[in-house]
């Protein structure tokens, strides 16, 4: 009948197609690793469990496209920059990619590296950490240190957020409120006061700089 149709009009594709790879991919981050399952998937998308077999053959293998997935957002920086400047590079490629990707950050918490895309970007900063003079030990360090920053703070920043929605007041508003109550504390009083959800981008990069610091001057010890 399709075939049939075909020849009459040949503009006829048929069904139009629910979904594919790419839409089922991004779905799955939407859901998360916490609750995602073939059939959770398919009640998201509205399609049956069969189908997303078509495309993926397990849910290993989905969490590993979306890892992939993530892998592909990541501009990285030259391999030939000054190590500093390529680390720098390499914890603004990771926030970059997790802010574009909302929920990736529980795939990089619960799951970690798990496919040759990923390990060629922990290659990749290993070898420069490498010549620069980092003993392995201490360049996978290094490495872990910048990338989980990223990860840590954006996922800190996705929270906050959602109390906000919810609550209509974030964590450190609400510390906010009790002015009183941190009279004696008045460092902790005083780094409250300076912080404001609009903070997040900015002091994102100001974190990563001291971080690079604390490993420059350990590199030098």
């Amino acid at each position: 009948m399709k075939k049939a149709r075909q020849q009459l009009n040949p503009t006829f594709k048929g069904r139009p197609q629910l979904i594919d790879r790419d839409k089922i991919v991004r779905a799955a981050l939407e859901i998360g690793v916490d609750d995602l399952s073939m059939h959770s998937l398919a009640a998201h998308l509205e399609v049956s469990a069969t189908a997303l077999y078509r495309y993926f053959g397990s849910k290993e293998a989905l969490i590993d496209a979306c890892m992939d997935e993530f892998c592909s957002r990541l501009h990285l920086p030259a391999a030939c920059l000054p190590w500093r400047d390529y680390m720098y590079g390499i914890g603004m490629a990771f926030r970059n990619a997790l802010l574009a990707l909302p929920g990736v950050c529980q795939y990089g918490f619960k799951i970690g590296p798990t496919t040759p895309a990923a390990f060629r970007i922990i290659e990749s900063a290993l070898q420069v950490l490498h010549d620069a003079g980092f003993a392995p030990a201490d360049a996978w360090r290094a490495y872990s240190l910048v990338v989980d920053h990223a990860f840590y703070y954006t996922q800190k920043e996705e929270l906050f957020h959602q109390l906000e929605a919810e609550n209509g007041a974030g964590g450190y508003r609400v510390l906010q409120l009790a002015v009183e109550e941190l009279q004696p504390f008045p460092m902790l009083a005083s780094a409250i006061a300076a912080i404001t959800p609009a903070d997040f981008d900015g002091s994102y990069e100001q974190n990563l700089v001291i971080l690079l610091d604390g490993l420059e001057q350990a590199l030098h010890t």
